[in-house]
Formats: structure tokens, sequence, C-alpha cells
């Protein structure tokens, strides 16, 4: 093991014990319809949710219980560590994991719930319901909930909020791609349409916490929100150093009542992750942000280090992922691509990178929609040992003229999960077919915006969804992806699976897409992360949310001390 890596795994010594009684304030969020088409109305202030004991990792400690009378309480400051600046702070312009920094700011139409992150419930809309014929989703809004400046939230900013996502944002408009447009249906209602009908998946992509609302009449007065916060959310933004840190601070006008139970957040930016772990030991910082990962091995040392310690173990849903620009030369030519997708030691990879923990797989479909683990490995790319693949892919190398090899770059961000192993990997990995590859290393910003632009040859991304439905692959499959993949057959596939309302018929779409996608070879996954969230003692009321951008509001966190 690398030193710096022993360093940082060595430093998260302090973290947590999580317990948390029910609050005797309002619950975090009202209780969501009973299903989508529900027109009943949610409470403003329900009963409060009993507290979970947090799920303790196998072979753990379990969670020391707290005593009945450790109530939540107001008051702190919650101190936490990010490892990079958002491009900017626009809440619709941007979709990068960094944009939790300020996420507590804001609010959603729909948000999962705080306590059981699987779980859809309202946010702005109290309730919601589909169209007798599938085509349109109506979302009726609070009445009572006022953004940061003072002026009141309405219909109009609703509708800006979600056209806008999936106009300007490349990533968002892959995720809403099955939204026709958004308009404001009275005063108190947002009529969200849809291209096909019956699209299940919708609210389950308006909850992912970074589809925020945002305030129209800032758009319409400043063009865009790129160095400002105007929310709705649990905290205001009261400074922002570039680089250094970001304070945010209680929302005294919060439409739940009684929350948040916080004084405020300071989000600390510090880049190298060991001297970010090295802040979290000390309890400068008393969590990192969700996207600064504990790895499998940093929770086994922090467990055998601190016997009193307790790993939330997080769905993430995250993965690395190895892409080549499908449209230019010479990775426009598939056998090339192929050739890469089969030599690619996947299993390699998940003891190199995964630290022997993670699972395979073809494309960002997850769960119950992915190809099952066993049937994977027999297929090429896949299948142990390397040899047959190895040698097809140079055969196909040799079909290409390229029997000697040629040279390619790899762009990389530093500090972002596990980018830079994985290039490096994929860089070893490459050689072994005769491709020479060197790294080009971006900071984050410059990383995205290459992404983003297609100024790539091949780029390593540590990628996620926050979502498990099929319409997941939309980020790397579908038109107007910003992988640049164009292939009218899977564009057909993905929107047949996403009309057909039969699950199994649906299934054997969704694999005949993960097939297809094999044959394009536009990527390798290779392979789905573990990950688990840390964080000290003291820390009340927070759950590893499911994806990256869920749970990020902190409105239900309390500090014990």
């Amino acid at each position: 093991m690398p030193k710096n890596a022993m360093v940082i795994l060595l430093t998260i010594l302090g973290l947590l014990v999580v317990s948390c009684a029910p609050p005797q304030q309002p619950a975090a969020a009202p209780k969501a319809p009973p299903a989508a088409t529900s027109t009943s109305a949610a409470p403003t202030a329900p009963a409060a949710k009993p507290a979970r004991s947090p799920e303790a990792k196998a072979g753990g400690p379990a969670p020391t219980p707290k005593p009945a009378a450790d109530q939540p309480r107001y008051g702190g400051i919650l101190t936490l560590g990010a490892s990079a600046d958002p491009p900017s702070l626009d809440p619709i312009r941007e979709a990068s994991g960094t944009l939790f920094n300020v996420l507590p700011s804001y609010s959603g139409l729909l948000q999962y719930d705080p306590l059981d992150n699987e779980k859809v419930i309202p946010d702005l809309a109290e309730r919601w319901e589909l169209s007798g014929d599938g085509m349109a989703y109506t979302f009726h809004l609070r009445k009572d909930v006022k953004w940061h400046d003072g002026k009141p939230f309405s219909a109009a900013d609703a509708a800006y909020s979600v056209d806008n996502q999936r106009r300007v944002n490349a990533r968002k408009k892959d995720l809403l791609n099955a939204v026709a447009g958004a308009e404001a249906a009275g005063e108190n209602a947002v009529k969200v349409a849809t291209k096909r009908p019956f699209s299940a998946s919708l609210p389950a992509w308006l909850a992912v916490g970074n589809m925020a609302m945002a305030p129209k009449h800032v758009y319409d007065a400043k063009g865009d929100l790129r160095s400002d916060v105007v929310g709705t959310g649990p905290f205001k933004l009261k400074s922002y150093s570039f680089g250094i840190s970001l304070e945010l601070v209680k929302n005294q006008g919060y439409f739940i009542p009684g929350r948040p139970y916080l004084d405020g957040i300071v989000v600390y930016i510090i880049k190298d992750r060991g001297t970010l772990i090295a802040a979290f030991r000390t309890s400068r910082i008393k969590m990192p942000v969700p996207y600064i990962f504990v790895t499998p091995t940093e929770s086994s040392i922090i467990q055998k280090n601190v016997p009193q310690a307790v790993v939330q173990p997080f769905k993430s849903l995250r993965f690395g992922l190895f892409s080549m620009k499908t449209t230019d030369k010479p990775w426009n030519d598939v056998r090339l691509r192929r050739a890469v997708f089969l030599a690619a030691d996947r299993q390699a990879a998940l003891k190199a990178i995964g630290e022997g923990e993670g699972t395979l797989g073809v494309t960002n479909i997850a769960g119950q929609w992915a190809i099952p683990q066993e049937e994977l490995l027999r297929q090429p790319g896949f299948r142990q040992p390397k040899d047959a693949d190895i040698a097809e892919a140079k055969r196909l190398l040799a079909e290409a003229g390229f029997a000697s090899g040629f040279e390619t770059r790899i762009t990389v961000r530093p500090g972002y999960g596990a980018d830079l192993k994985l290039a490096e990997f994929m860089a070893d990995q490459l050689s072994r077919i005769g491709i020479r590859a060197t790294l080009d290393i971006q900071e984050s910003a410059a990383w995205l915006d290459r992404l983003d632009r297609g100024a790539y040859e091949t780029i390593v991304a540590n990628d996620g969804i926050d979502i498990t439905d099929p319409d997941s692959a939309a980020s790397l499959s579908v038109k107007g992806n910003r992988w640049f993949i164009t292939d009218e057959k899977l564009f057909d596939l993905f929107d047949r699976q996403g009309r057909t309302m039969d699950s199994a018929e649906r299934k054997k779409l969704v694999l005949e897409l993960q097939n297809r996608v094999s044959e394009l070879a536009p990527y390798v996954i290779n392979q789905w992360f573990s990950h688990y969230i840390a964080f000290w003692p003291e820390v009340r009321n927070y759950r590893a949310g499911v994806g990256q951008h869920n749970n990020s509001k902190y409105q239900d966190v309390w500090l014990a001390k």
C-alpha cells in the first residue's frame, strides 16, 4: 500500500456511534402520497418519526444505544470537508457532486426521505398526480414558501427550474430525457408533460438532491446564479471564500416548522485527501461531504483502531469508467474500442482499485435490471483467464491497421475518488495490447469542461447514478448523452423500455440494451464500488443516502455537544 494511502487510512480515527431518538419537533418532511397518483394532501407538520439505528459494517462493533433522554437539541455548527469547489454555484447549470457544498440551501419538488433514503416524499410539492393518459404529472405546491431574498416561491419558479434543468445541463438533460416541457398550472401547481406515457421514473428523478428549484426572478435579473445562492432550503449562504471555505447559516423562515436544528454549516475546501482526513481525525471537520467516500480498507482500519466507531454502508451507486471519444479518430473505429473492452481485466480492477469489494457491470444499470454477475463472468471481456480476450483484442487491432499499437491520452482529474488510480490502471491495461497511453491531468473544473465539450481522446470518470431504474442509462446510453454515443438501435431500445409497462418485457429490453453497449464498446466500466460514510458520534440523525446527491440538506441533523 502506498505510504500516502496508509496515512489517509490511519488518520480517519474519530467516527460515529450514531443513534437517534425520536424528535419532539415536527418531522423532517411530510409523508409521501401512497402512490404517484395520490391526491391526498400531505400534512404540513406530521408526527415525528422514530429514529433508526445505523447499520454497522459486518464484523464491526454494534452501535452503542443511547438513553431515551438523548433528545434532539438546537444549536451548533456542523463542520464538513469537501475536496473541491463546484465549477459554479448555479444549481440549474451544475450537476457535479461538488455542488453538494451548497445543496443545503435548496429544495426540490420532491426529495428522498432523509431517514429512509429509498423512499420518495414531498418537498416543495405537497402532492402529485398522473394524468389519465399517462402523459403528464401535476405537482401541487406549498403555499407557505419564500426564497432566501424574501420573495414568494411560485409555480413559475418550478416550471422554469424543471424546464431549464433539462435544457442547459448536459447530465440533467440526460436524466430528464422523458420530459417534454413544464408549465405553471395556476398559482400553486406545475404541470410536467412527458414524451411517452407512464414515465414511472420521473418522480424518482425529480427527487434527486441536485434537481433543485431555483428563483426565476434572479435568472431574469442576472442571467444565472453562478456566484449567488438563493434557495428555499434550511440554510442560507453567509460567505464563500473560493478554495478555502463556505459558510451557511440557519434559515429562520424555513417552511418546515422547527427545522433545522443546526445554527449553521461550514464547508472547508481541502483538496488533498490526506489533509482532509487529518482534519477529520483532529475533529476540525465532523464528517466529509458524502462524495468523499470511505473505502473498504479505510473502514476496516477504522474499526480495528477505533472499536467504538461505526461506519455506515453507503449505496453510492458509483462506478469507475474509462470512455473513448466515439466520434473522433481513431476511437470511431469500433474494432479499437472492442479491443479495449475485451482486454480490460475487471477482476484485477476490483482488487487493485476496489480493495477487494464491489461488483461488475456493462453499463450504468444497477440492481435487478443489470446482467446477473454469474452470466457476466461467462461473457467476453469478463471471463477468466484473460488469454482468449487478449488474443482477440490484438487480432482486432491488427485488422484495424494498428498491429503495432498507437498512442493516446487519458484525461483525468486527481483527488476525486479513485480516478487517478483508475487512469493508471487503464494505462497499464492498454499497454498489454500495444496502446501507449499518457495521462492528461486536469483540475476538477477543467476536467468537467473537457468532459462536457468532448475535448478528450479518452477520459476516466468516477461516475454515478442516483436511482436504479433503467432510465438511469440515459446518462451513458441515449441520444444527447455526454459520452457522445450515436447509435439508433441503442436509442430505440432505450425508448422502448421506457414505454413498456410489463416488467418482464421491459427487463428483456434492458438486457438487450446492455448487450448492445457491449457490441459498441464506447466505454469500460471497471467496477461498481463499495463505499461507506463516516462521521463523529456527536453528529446525530444523519443516514447515508442512495446516490451521491441525496440527503444533502441536513435539516434533521443535530449535534449532541
